[in-house]
């Protein structure tokens, strides 16, 4: 990849830098995923590597945390976008060479970034931890170019409309630059007190409500049609997804503080908008499934159907979640708990990796034109994600709910800390079976790459999944 950074747009083959930003996205997920098993041994085993204060928990967490969001996450959201934007628009990549520096500036600000993050500098603010400096660069390097290669892309698109997914994929960038920059005013302009607080939660929600959450739907409703071979169900459902994540997912940062001294107005007018996320979840869950209709024997038989579809399964639970635990009635229990944890992780480990996984799984095999290594290891990756994000998930939230009655019934807290032991290990156990099914994943498409039989022209790799 590294040859084509200094070449001519017209002498880059297709696909390059989507193959460039797949391979990276999962490299992070590898990464983030084993700090994130090692933070979990710390927390079920408090003596375990200890006496290093760089491998402490309080500088390892937030490195977690963003080389999840923005190494895996993000780079497989622009994985899919650099060779699903141009194929629904029936062109080529705005730039192809944009789109290879982009990828090269992202990986190189992202280890900056999780590097000063290790060596202690930080803004204190969470998941807005990065120093000012390096929120300038993700937005200018990072940010602003991935959004310029994706509307060029839709401006020259040889189709009269404009599908779904584009249509989220467009706004999402558009939002993403608009975010960070509103998000980190505290660093810019040293805001603080209540001031201060509040931008913090509107960036962190609206990073995962204007961000992941609406991308992470956009590519299901690229990969089920063009696997399954079945239209979009209703265009319309989609429009109504789209605007109402527009309308209703913007505004209620709120609910992250709600025992915060903010207007009461504003917090009432974040729980009621809240539970109106339901709109949108509703109206994305009823129309892929909708789509599958005469095709589930392909949640069986395909792995990026059942990705995806495992995936949008799991938007159920997250956005009932979502929805009623902001409210008073809930939040003033659960708060602070792992219950919040458990929550997180629905979004980003399970109904938003699931999707992304499928367009990876999609997009390499498509654009590297070489049929999958093995399909048994990528079962194996399948079902070491599921059960152990369900490992974690279940236990963190059964952990959430005992930290929840120690609070409210004043129990004392190192009673809390040995009844909710046993979930801290069960938590280390489903994150390290994620860690470890990432780590085939990783083998099994870099096999993909060096030894993956050639797909011949006119046929999709998925179609050749079962031919030996």
């Amino acid at each position: 990849m590294f040859k084509y950074l200094l070449a001519k747009n017209e002498d880059i083959p297709h696909g390059a830098s989507a193959v460039y930003w797949g391979f990276s996205a999962i490299v992070w997920f590898v990464i983030g995923t084993g700090l994130g098993s090692f933070n979990a041994a710390k927390l079920a085993f408090p003596d375990f590597v200890t006496g290093y204060e760089f491998l402490s928990f309080g500088h390892m967490r937030q490195v977690h945390v963003h080389a999840v969001i923005f190494g895996w996450i993000s780079m497989a959201f622009g994985m899919a976008m650099m060779y699903i934007t141009p194929a629904l628009g029936n062109t080529r990549l705005w730039s192809e060479k944009l789109g290879l520096w982009n990828a090269f500036l992202w990986n190189v600000g992202l280890s900056l970034g999780l590097t000063v993050l290790w060596a202690g500098m930080t803004s204190g603010r969470e998941y807005s931890d990065f120093p000012w400096f390096i929120d300038l660069y993700i937005i200018c390097f990072m940010v602003v170019p991935l959004g310029v290669n994706v509307w060029m892309t839709i401006i020259n698109r040889r189709t009269q409309g404009i599908y779904t997914t584009n249509w989220f994929f467009a706004a999402a960038t558009f939002m993403l630059a608009i975010v960070f920059t509103v998000g980190n005013l505290p660093e810019f302009f040293h805001l603080t007190g209540l001031t201060e607080a509040y931008l913090t939660w509107w960036f962190a929600h609206n990073v995962l409500g204007l961000w992941i959450t609406p991308v992470a739907a956009a590519i299901a409703y690229y990969t089920i049609p063009k696997v399954t071979g079945n239209p979009l169900y209703s265009h319309r459902i989609g429009h109504l997804h789209f605007w109402s994540v527009v309308v209703f997912y913007s505004t209620p940062a709120a609910h992250h503080l709600m025992s915060a001294p903010l207007p009461e107005w504003l917090k009432s007018f974040a729980s009621v908008e809240g539970v109106l996320i339901l709109v949108p979840a509703i109206a994305f869950v009823s129309n892929i499934l909708l789509t599958m209709q005469g095709k589930w024997n392909m949640f069986v038989e395909n792995i990026e159907v059942r990705f995806t579809v495992t995936g949008c399964l799991m938007a159920i639970p997250l956005n009932m979640q979502g929805g009623f635990q902001q409210t008073r009635a809930i939040n003033w229990y659960i708060h602070g708990t792992g219950w919040i944890v458990a929550h997180a992780h629905l979004a980003l480990l399970g109904f938003s990796t699931f999707l992304e996984a499928a367009a990876v799984y999609l997009g390499l095999q498509s654009m590297m034109r070489r049929k999958l290594y093995s399909l048994t290891l990528a079962n194996i990756h399948f079902w070491l994600l599921l059960i152990g994000f369900t490992t974690y998930w279940v236990s963190m939230t059964i952990a959430g709910l005992i930290q929840g009655a120690g609070k409210i019934y004043e129990v004392p807290y190192i009673d809390v800390v040995i009844a909710e032991h046993p979930y801290m290990i069960a938590r280390w156990i489903g994150g390290t079976l994620v860690f470890v099914g990432n780590c085939f994943w990783l083998y099994n498409m870099w096999m993909t790459a060096r030894e993956g039989t050639e797909v011949p022209q006119g046929r999709m790799p998925h179609e050749l999944a079962y031919e030996r």
